[in-house]
């Protein structure tokens, strides 16, 4: 009987646990309002991917030389 106790209680603060993480952890993954969004553009000319307007901004980003 004691064995059953402790095994649900051990599965009990493993679930706790893993929902804690998850709820602290995914809202830090998920974009929030208002944020970059960055885009590789290696492949834009050839992936049926990208957008034309995708296509575009990656073509003016290229002719803007870094500082």
């Amino acid at each position: 009987m004691q064995n059953i106790i402790k095994r649900t209680t051990i599965v009990t603060i493993a679930i706790a646990l893993y929902i804690a993480v998850v709820l602290i952890v995914l809202p830090m993954l998920m974009p929030k309002k208002g944020d970059v969004i960055r885009i590789d553009c290696t492949w834009s000319e050839i992936s049926p991917d990208f957008s034309p307007e995708m296509k575009n901004a990656c073509r003016k980003a290229r002719m803007v030389k870094p500082t």
